[in-house]
């Protein structure tokens, strides 16, 4: 992503503060024209299932491959909605892996979806973002503000995880308990 021209300080439309407002994508899957038939339906049901921000994000490249597309769909849906997470849980933890992998896009669009799952602003603000996120961080300013047991041993495995690249075996039976 580059940073557009012209674009700097502008004023957000959303309820919420943004940070990827000013990138543009470097390439965005190939255009109507160009698409054979099994790209336009791989399309048209990618945009059915995301009214609100259409091919952002990887959606619009994954379409130069069709047989890339689609399973990669199917896997995002079923790792979304066809788990034993809720909503809010879910939410909650692909804004954390968002602050920590630097995908401001990816933050930004999930900040909309986790205010809609019920997860305070307050929250979604505690969350350590960029080169400031780690597992002691989370650990101190996200934490204490989560409201159940299960959210804060949730966002403590993922947190463990995003840093060190793996969970400690205290943590794993903790998580797996609450």
């Amino acid at each position: 992503m580059t940073e557009a021209s012209g674009d700097k300080g502008k004023e957000s439309s959303k309820p919420y503060p943004t940070t990827s407002e000013n990138f543009i994508p470097r390439y965005e899957g190939p255009t109507l024209d160009e698409m054979v038939e099994e790209q336009r339906k791989i399309r048209d049901a990618i945009v059915a299932s995301r009214p609100r921000t259409g091919l952002s994000g990887p959606f619009g490249p994954w379409l130069a491959v069709p047989k890339i597309a689609q399973p990669a769909q199917d896997l995002g849906r079923a790792c979304r909605y066809e788990t034993s997470l809720s909503f809010r849980e879910s939410e909650l933890i692909i804004l954390l892996t968002g602050a920590k992998t630097k995908s401001h896009a990816e933050f930004d669009i999930h900040q909309g979806e986790a205010l809609k799952a019920g997860l305070s602003m307050e929250v979604i603000s505690a969350i350590p973002r960029d080169d400031d996120f780690s597992f002691e961080a989370v650990k101190s300013k996200l934490i204490p503000l989560l409201d159940n047991e299960k959210e804060k041993q949730m966002a403590i495995f993922t947190a463990e995880l995003l840093d060190t690249y793996e969970v400690s075996d205290d943590t794993y039976a903790i998580t797996k308990k609450a």
